[in-house]
């Protein structure tokens, strides 16, 4: 664990949001999440729309949020990713928070909340699809559905191609995050689209399961733009 010179400020802070989160805990939650296998160092089970009104109170802040992310709880690690301003975040601490995450949630909402917007995004994603460690790999493919739109044409084929290769996995978030991430790319242009029907048609893991996910998913989101 990484520790932090005392700050009378943000040690006030952080003992009020903890407060804030055991006041909003719910057992029953947090104990389906471990009984699906969703475990934690720590979990309160707290709403995500509660947390979003805890984060509301608070100014976004480099050090702050920094210290809730070093606790390694769910809900300090998602409060982290809400209220660390993009623009103090570095390719850097980028690659060490990955190191923390073990859960879809928190890629998730980290993608959601803070990576998509940072200036890096699309480096990340080409450089965690390569990544050998599973849950980076994951993060890649969901990063790259949430930043589609700023993605150049070479970067759209590197990624769809290295999708295309792990698509035969039986990782079910990995699989899905692929399935999410194409059917973005789909949204670029007709021409994109087309080259990924093809592409996945082609495929020689086309009787894969998870091949197959990701087809069905690439099919439901051209029927529901109809552009081909």
């Amino acid at each position: 664990m990484k520790y932090y010179v005392s700050n009378p400020v943000l040690d006030a802070q952080i003992k009020e949001i903890r407060q804030k989160i055991r006041l909003s805990m719910n057992g029953i939650t947090s104990d389906l999440m471990t009984q699906n296998g969703i475990s934690y160092k720590k979990n309160y089970g707290v709403a995500i729309p509660r947390l979003k009104e805890i984060a509301s109170a608070y100014t976004p802040n480099h050090d702050l949020a920094q210290r809730l992310w070093t606790l390694q709880i769910r809900e300090t690690m998602i409060l982290a990713a809400m209220l660390e301003p993009a623009d103090r975040f570095t390719p850097e601490m980028a690659n060490n928070w990955a190191k923390d995450v073990d859960q879809i949630e928190i890629i998730e909402l980290t993608c959601m909340n803070l990576l998509a917007k940072v200036s890096f995004a699309n480096l990340l994603c080409m450089e965690w699809i390569l990544s050998a460690k599973l849950q980076i790999q994951i993060a890649g493919f969901i990063l790259a559905a949430r930043v589609y739109t700023e993605l150049a044409a070479e970067e759209i084929e590197t990624i769809t191609q290295k999708a295309l290769l792990v698509s035969n996995t039986n990782e079910f978030h990995l699989y899905k995050a692929v399935a999410l991430c194409l059917s973005r790319f789909c949204r670029k242009n007709k021409e994109t689209a087309l080259r990924i029907t093809n592409e996945l048609k082609a495929s020689e893991n086309a009787t894969s399961p998870g091949h197959q996910f990701i087809s069905d998913a690439v099919t439901q989101e051209i029927l529901y733009l109809s552009i081909l």
